[in-house]
């Protein structure tokens, strides 16, 4: 069933964001020499395309395609940021020696934007199955438990931090981990353990970065 406040309020920000952003690029478009409704039109075209998609999902039933559409985002994420390593400078451009973007013929793409989207379908599935299991365990079994995400985010790490060098994603995918595996049910115990262990290991990506 559609939330229609939730969609009438995305889709108001989206139309606000459109409007900004003949302002905003007026900089650019006088550097480029691009026409003046460059990046309106840019904006606009994926601006609807948005709210259409929104619409679409929202029409769907979640228990029949979320967890298969979050999946898919979630391996394919990590597919395309592996082998966008190996594509030549024609489809995946790189800056500061890291490569970011596929470039396609009429659009570029992330493949981590994809991927932060099947990470949160992902940990909210799993979480979901495996958080009634905890109950009454100590901190030792209640680790083990939690030792698979601990490895599916270091291989988020290797793939954006390290090979991508960008930091600010690992830091906002682990504040992600963090809340949803606190809401879901973990000991706060536990939390600050990960915590430290997270603080720890942004101070070895960052010293080994620079």
């Amino acid at each position: 069933m559609v939330d229609r406040p939730l969609f009438i309020i995305s889709a108001s920000l989206i139309t606000i964001s459109i409007i900004f952003s003949y302002s905003l690029s007026s900089f650019a478009i006088l550097y480029y020499n691009y026409g003046e409704f460059h990046f309106v039109l840019r904006q606009l075209i994926a601006g609807v395309l948005g709210i259409m998609i929104m619409w679409g999902i929202s029409r769907c039933n979640p228990d029949h395609f979320i967890l298969w559409f979050g999946f898919s985002l979630f391996f394919g994420g990590i597919f395309l940021m592996f082998i966008m390593h190996f594509l030549p400078e024609s489809l995946a451009t790189s800056a500061g020696g890291a490569k970011r973007w596929i470039r396609l013929p009429f659009f570029s793409l992330a493949p981590v934007e994809f991927f932060k989207i099947g990470f949160v379908v992902f940990l909210a599935w799993s979480f979901s199955r495996k958080f009634s299991l905890l109950e009454q365990k100590n901190l030792k079994e209640e680790f083990i438990t939690f030792l698979p995400y601990v490895v599916v985010f270091l291989i988020a790490v290797y793939l954006i931090a390290i090979l991508q060098n960008d930091l600010g994603q690992i830091v906002l995918l682990g504040a992600t981990l963090a809340l949803m595996m606190t809401f879901a049910g973990s000991s706060f115990k536990l939390f600050l353990y990960l915590l430290s262990g997270a603080f720890a290991l942004f101070i070895v990506v960052i010293v080994t970065s620079t």
